[in-house]
């Protein structure tokens, strides 16, 4: 999976059955921990954000053939690429440890309410503290997550950046 990151290839990734989600994007990193999407909006025909997902949750996954690419309208990857540093998402601690004070998505493992829209205060010991935005944009609660229930973590997304643009507004 590592030549899948090296190449920068477009996929298609499938967690089922742990999650019942397919997630497309370039391939930024691929280890035995993390695969690092730069995600594809179909949309927009255009890149938007960065997914993190847990390598041992990846069931099956394709690469983009010649006709996939035509969907992309718009390769802003340089761009959104250049705004990270891919040396800093190796893990779970490490990716949350640079992500500390953005604003990131984050689902766990089980039901349907295991969504969380948040702020890193911390990372240590094995888990994340979290300062929680409601779809208000009102910042509620402290939530401390274990790093082993994380399923999903997104960051730079045209979502995230709905709410840092209310929060800015307030």
């Amino acid at each position: 999976m590592e030549d899948l990151a090296e190449k920068r290839l477009i996929i298609d990734i499938d967690l089922a059955p742990n999650v019942d989600a397919v997630y497309t994007g370039m391939c930024l990193i691929a280890n035995s921990e993390i695969m690092l999407l730069l995600n594809f909006d179909e949309a927009k025909g255009e890149f938007d954000g960065f997914t993190i997902v847990k390598n041992n949750d990846v069931e099956k996954y394709c690469t983009w053939n010649e006709d996939n690419y035509l969907e992309l309208k718009n390769d802003n990857s340089k761009d959104l690429i250049a705004k990270i540093d891919l040396n800093k998402f190796l893990d779970i601690a490490t990716s949350l440890k640079s992500l500390k004070s953005k604003l990131v998505s984050i689902f766990t493992y089980g039901n349907e309410d295991s969504f969380y829209l948040a702020k890193i205060l911390s990372v240590k010991n094995e888990c994340v503290e979290l300062h929680l935005l409601d779809e208000d944009s009102n910042w509620i609660d402290i939530k401390v997550i274990k790093f082993s229930d994380i399923n999903y973590i997104g960051f730079d997304t045209q979502y995230e950046r709905k709410y840092i643009k209310a929060l800015l507004t307030i």
